[in-house]
């Protein structure tokens, strides 16, 4: 009996279950999922510290001081780390990467009873964030030896959908733990619950991640089928500066590399914008507090757990670069219309919709980084694109967080409204220019 072309295709292509079933990514995944709740848990957290310890004039500045702490690590060493993990054990690095981040986040809350600045808990945030660049280095640069190069955008999407699970349940669960007094009885405040938790989280990963270290093959085959140049192993700082240049140059010369990292431009700045706008409107403006923000998060993970469900499902008949394009045009909408309809009811919805959307733009850009990195750089790879998106990021959130409380202090009404229109405005009309340049492509190579 011969099988109908659609049910032919979903025979032949793997999905997310289909990866889900091998061991070591099964591992991956339980790790990953883990030790992304640990990050959500902890950003709520400092969200509610900054909330305590900010003057209500100056909340969005610090949280744009928050934004370039977590930022600095991977403008400062991204590339770098990147090399470095390319030459350690992948899977002992994600371990001892978390058993630390454990250590650091439990010892937060002390920071701040000790010295009462919010700069004291900035700098070990510094630290824990830096090893987060080490931790998620190592874990792109190892899905490839894990799965199969057919079965990139199924793990990719895998990753993402679980990962964003862990997300809904950090960012929601973040937020009402964050707005509960029950903590109160044992003398602790609510971000210091959300610390202690944090640092639970991070322990479990590791246990979770133990399971890749005994039970994977020490030496895992190459599956992006980009030949792996043979070279030495250089310890020298001078060798990693080179390794990171050579990496450099393939990105400017590989055009699904390089129209990947620039995509990742209009994502960070999209980002930023609804990390300072959207965040303190919330808070302030709409008077729903952390759990507020908690609940749009948890809305937005969910929205995009169901975008990677479907990208992991049909993903593969759509070009990766067509899902860029189209699903960056769709955010930049979603944004002017949360701008112009400013609200939480609107919010809601908003959300949804650009999780669902977002999730498969995020997963065609890591699937393209896969297909097309060389096999012995990818952690600097994708160390490089968090270089990218931490540095606009950062620029951006400063630059928006400035402009609105330049703009209220010059008696602008509903600058935070402005911010999200006119961001949206930029990414809709950028997005619809790069769909032009790549239709006069193709009907150019036509």
């Amino acid at each position: 009996m011969t099988l109908a072309p659609d049910a032919a295709f979903a025979a032949s292509t793997p999905t997310i279950a289909s990866v889900l079933r091998r061991p070591p990514f099964l591992l991956l995944v339980a790790g990953q999922t883990m030790s992304q709740l640990g990050d959500k848990l902890q950003h709520m957290a400092l969200i509610a510290l900054v909330g305590a310890g900010a003057r209500a004039d100056s909340g969005g500045l610090e949280l744009a001081k928050l934004s370039v702490v977590f930022t600095a690590p991977v403008v400062l060493f991204g590339p770098l780390a990147g090399a470095l993990v390319d030459r350690w054990n992948k899977r002992l690095t994600m371990v001892v990467c978390d058993a630390l981040r454990a250590i650091l986040v439990v010892a937060m809350p002390a920071v701040y009873a000790t010295t009462g600045q919010l700069w004291a808990v900035y700098v070990v945030a510094f630290f824990v964030f830096l090893l987060g660049l080490f931790f998620n280095s190592a874990k792109m640069s190892l899905i490839p030896d894990l799965v199969a190069r057919d079965e990139l955008l199924a793990a990719n999407a895998a990753l993402t959908s679980v990962g964003r699970v862990a997300t809904v349940v950090g960012i929601v669960g973040g937020g009402i733990i964050l707005g509960s007094t029950f903590w109160s009885r044992f003398g602790w405040t609510s971000y210091t619950a959300g610390f202690y938790l944090d640092s639970l989280s991070f322990l479990l990963s590791v246990v979770s991640l133990i399971g890749i270290v005994t039970l994977a093959p020490k030496r895992p085959r190459a599956a992006t089928g980009v030949p792996e140049k043979p070279r030495p192993v250089k310890r020298s700082l001078r060798g990693l500066v080179h390794d990171v240049r050579e990496t450099v140059g393939v990105v400017r010369r590989t055009r699904g590399l390089r129209f990947a990292f620039l995509s990742l431009i209009l994502l960070a700045l999209f980002a930023a914008t609804v990390y300072v706008a959207m965040t303190v409107s919330v808070q302030t403006v709409m008077g729903r507090g952390t759990k507020g923000v908690g609940y749009l998060g948890g809305l937005l993970a969910g929205g995009m757990v169901l975008g990677s469900l479907a990208v992991g499902s049909v993903g593969g008949r759509v070009p990766r670069e067509q899902v860029i394009i189209w699903g960056t045009l769709i955010i930049g909408l979603l944004m002017v219309g949360a701008g112009f309809w400013f609200s939480f009811a609107v919010f809601v919805p908003v959300a949804v919709v650009g999780g669902a959307v977002l999730a498969p733009v995020m997963v065609a850009q890591d699937t393209l980084l896969h297909e097309h990195a060389p096999s012995d750089s990818r952690a600097v790879v994708f160390s490089t694109k968090d270089l990218m998106v931490a540095a606009v990021f950062a620029g951006s959130a400063f630059l928006i967080g400035g402009g609105i409380y330049l703009l209220g202090t010059l008696g602008v009404r509903e600058p935070f409204r402005w911010a999200l229109g006119l961001v949206g405005v930029f990414i809709s009309l950028t997005s619809l220019a790069v769909e032009g340049l790549s239709l006069r492509g193709r009907h150019t190579h036509s």
